[in-house]
């Protein structure tokens, strides 16, 4: 089954992917962005971004940033600096010292980083001496193209690998490799992104398109699909988390699965993140009591005061028919943010085993504060998140991991890992 959006929906979530998914879109630059900054303007937003950062980032301690290196790259050349899109693009440079993928200056500008993971095609990983793919969206674009998951990148557009790396790593933190790594594959709009990869004894040069890449992200799509497997039944929202209307038609979904032995969840096509309101609409479906999901740490309290504040939200059940038989979630590189949140709290209510690989890792609750001139809007973990056990969200691992590697007959090997587990659950029952 497709359920597709009446066309409010449509404009609700189109505006979700421009915004929210780190603004993708041809319009993703306003017209204003563009208008004249004074030096004194410019140096009193950068002053007001790095007391931002300083008293409310949630994650400062954690990314040990050298903050005399980070001062100084927002000083360097910052006379020369005369627009808000021209402080923009400076602002989020200097940002990739804290190598965080869910923080950003918006507007970005149009010749930036295109957002991660919401346009990764691919996820790979820094080892000793080699860069690895690790994980592909199964039949998404790079599979298309010709990449698998156990390529070892040797080049990027003609540079070894690892002098991308160092050169694109502005923070210096060996840390940040990986993440420099996904950022190159990212690349920016328009591009051509050029890899030579090794695999099966074989090098071979493929390319990635972001133009590509952009359009198929924009392209009008249902808000989930679903259908029968066998007498499971499987829901997949289709990057709307943010949109609320995903909240009935997945009521609608699961009432057309009401009499199904299980439910398998896929959240591997989340990358954009989404709002609370939608993932407690969405378990408060498969709950028949009060159940806390995720635990939220307001550091800036404590660094200021000393004193803690951490708390727990709580899922309330929803629906007539709750559906309480038994639920695998599904997940991978591009579980993001909001995605993560269903997939910690489903797990922490005992309501799911999760299958697949670590999400997106995605730090925190954001916020976004707006620049005085400019009227740029700094987006910034504010909360720290932790599932209910206290691990941090973005430490949270898959009860069953899937290893895609050596994948080389192109499974959906978490899918097929997802309905073994049911199957063996059923079993046992009987």
């Amino acid at each position: 089954m497709i359920l597709t959006m009446p066309r409010d929906a449509k404009a609700y979530i189109a505006k979700t992917i421009i915004y929210s998914a780190m603004a993708v879109s041809s319009f993703s630059f306003a017209k204003e962005s563009t208008q004249s900054l004074t030096t004194q303007q410019v140096d009193e937003d950068i002053t007001e971004f790095v007391a931002l950062l300083n008293q409310r980032y949630a994650y400062l301690d954690e990314k040990n940033v050298d903050q005399t290196s980070f001062e100084a790259c927002l000083q360097k050349e910052v006379t020369q600096i005369k627009t808000v899109n021209a402080l923009s693009g400076h602002l989020n440079r200097c940002f990739e010292f804290f190598y965080d993928q869910h923080s950003e200056v918006r507007p970005r500008p149009r010749d930036y980083y295109l957002p991660m993971p919401t346009a990764l095609t691919m996820w790979a990983e820094v080892g000793n001496d080699t860069a690895t793919i690790i994980s592909i969206p199964h039949n998404g674009y790079a599979h298309k193209i010709g990449f698998r998951a156990g390529m070892k990148i040797e080049q990027i557009n003609q540079k070894p690998v690892f002098e991308a790396i160092k050169a694109a790593n502005i923070s210096g933190q060996k840390s940040a490799q990986t993440w420099v790594l996904n950022r190159l594959l990212t690349g920016t709009r328009h591009e051509q992104i050029a890899l030579t990869v090794s695999w099966q004894g074989q090098s071979q040069t493929l390319t990635i398109d972001t133009r590509q890449v952009v359009a198929d992200i924009l392209k009008d799509k249902p808000i989930l699909t679903s259908q029968w497997l066998g007498d499971i039944a499987y829901i997949r929202p289709e990057n709307s988390l943010g949109n609320n209307a995903l909240i009935s038609a997945f009521d609608q979904a699961l009432s057309e699965y009401k009499d199904a032995s299980a439910l398998i969840l896929d959240l591997r096509n989340t990358p954009s993140g989404g709002n609370s309101d939608v993932a407690r609409g969405i378990m408060s479906r498969f709950i028949s009591e009060r159940f806390p999901y995720q635990e939220h740490e307001l550091v800036a309290v404590e660094r200021e005061f000393g004193v803690k504040r951490r708390w727990q939200e709580f899922v309330y059940p929803r629906g007539e028919n709750t559906f309480t038989k038994p639920l695998v979630v599904l997940s991978n590189r591009w579980t993001g943010s909001m995605g993560e949140g269903i997939t910690i709290g489903l797990h922490g209510m005992k309501r799911a085993t999760v299958i697949g690989t670590p999400m997106a890792q995605l730090l925190g609750a954001i916020s976004g504060h707006t620049l005085r001139h400019s009227q740029l809007s700094a987006v910034i973990p504010v909360e720290k998140l932790f599932h209910v056990n206290g691990t941090p969200r973005e430490a949270f691992l898959p009860d069953i991991e899937i290893d895609h590697t050596n994948n080389v007959d192109n499974e959906d090997l978490a899918l097929k890992a997802g309905l073994r587990h049911l199957s063996k659950l059923a079993r046992k029952v009987n």
